[in-house]
């Protein structure tokens, strides 16, 4: 009886031991499971991750992003928006084992259709596009609504009615920034003017320092920009003219640094990678996220602005947010051609893929 006691004793001892043993095992195998399937998640970007401006903000972005969702970052940095370059980056980032790639530069956009024809089984979010391929997707933000509000604070403080406005090209997203931002000025000061100098590219401090000053010497008494980084308005500030930021406020101004139109690229990023992560992706739908998601923002204008304008603009912030859009109600071009009426929108394919034309209040400086 003792001999069948000590070995039922060494029998459930063994078995406890194995259980012990296989449970430790399966939680290792299973945490190194999680840790090797984590999801890497690739960019490219134009330019310096660490450039104080768009760069910067889309990498502090995905960065972000992927802390929040458990992922792994991979990036590649000073691409240009040249297909040889971009095939070359995407490929290194495809090999090293990225499922999600973003293309965070509008140049991009051409060559995203036939890089996702090369990685069918990869997913492409490019900044800006009309793509055909199943696994690419554009994604942006509704910057246009505070571009209109900051506007609004440039309209109410210029005394000379003349609105410097430096930016690299005219492609939708920089022409219905303008368009946005002279509505705003408009609508607070009708007599107000928005100048508009482009220089032909994102990143060129000379080229964008000059036009701000020849803008400057023209009468411009507010400042703003739309390139990648803000030396336009550095230069301003530095002269003691008022200015309006974009993207991302990465130093501190004088008070003649009024307001911002800012992308929260971080609430963009989570929003999108949480849905690719979760198998809610749809490829069939673009991004295009504003201020009822939170994804743009104004940032806190100066204590020079008065108060009255202050109060328009947050009137106009819950108008766009629960009534209707910036681009709405009756709306002449620079030619005196009515482009929208009073009681329509324009739609968000034309503002997003193809409008070329400029609102009454803007002026093209050659």
């Amino acid at each position: 009886m003792k001999n069948k006691e000590r070995l039922f004793s060494s029998i459930f001892i063994l078995v406890s031991v194995f259980l012990v043993v296989g449970t430790v095992l399966f939680i290792v195998n299973f945490r190194m499971l999680r840790k090797n399937s984590a999801t890497k998640v690739g960019a490219v970007f134009i330019g310096a991750s660490d450039d104080k401006g768009w760069n910067e903000s889309h990498y502090k972005g995905i960065g972000s992003a992927c802390v929040t969702h458990s992922c792994i970052f991979m990036y590649k940095t000073n691409i240009p928006e040249e297909e040889e370059p971009l095939n070359n980056a995407v490929t290194e980032l495809v090999d090293q084992g990225c499922s999600i790639v973003f293309l965070t530069s509008y140049g991009y956009g051409a060559f995203t259709d036939s890089i996702a024809r090369k990685y069918p089984d990869v997913a492409f979010y490019s900044i800006s596009g009309d793509f055909s391929e199943k696994n690419c997707v554009s994604y942006f933000a509704r910057i246009y609504q505070v571009r209109y509000l900051s506007g609004m604070v440039a309209g109410s403080m210029t005394e000379s009615g003349i609105l410097g406005y430096v930016t690299a090209m005219a492609i939708p997203e920089t022409v219905r920034s303008i368009n946005a931002y002279a509505l705003g000025a408009c609508r607070v000061n009708p007599d107000a003017r928005v100048v508009v100098k482009y220089t032909g590219g994102w990143d060129d401090r000379e080229k964008e320092e000059g036009a701000a000053k020849e803008l400057i010497a023209e009468g411009a008494d507010v400042m703003t920009f739309h390139e990648d980084r803000p030396y336009a308005i550095d230069l301003a500030d530095e002269m003691g003219i008022y200015t309006t930021g974009y993207d991302y406020v990465s130093k501190d101004y004088s008070d003649k640094f009024l307001t911002a139109a800012v992308f929260e690229w971080n609430i963009l990023y989570r929003k999108v990678l949480g849905d690719f992560l979760s198998g809610r992706a749809n490829f069939s739908n673009d991004y295009w996220l504003g201020l009822d998601e939170g994804c743009v923002s104004l940032y806190p204008c100066s204590v020079l602005v008065p108060e009255r304008a202050k109060r328009l603009v947050k009137q106009e912030q819950e108008r766009i947010k629960t009534w209707r859009d910036v681009f709405s109600g009756e709306i002449y071009d620079n030619t005196g051609v009515l482009r929208c009426h009073a009681d329509e929108g324009i739609g968000d394919d034309e503002l997003f893929n193809s409008i070329d034309w400029y609102v009454e209040g803007v002026v093209i400086h050659e």
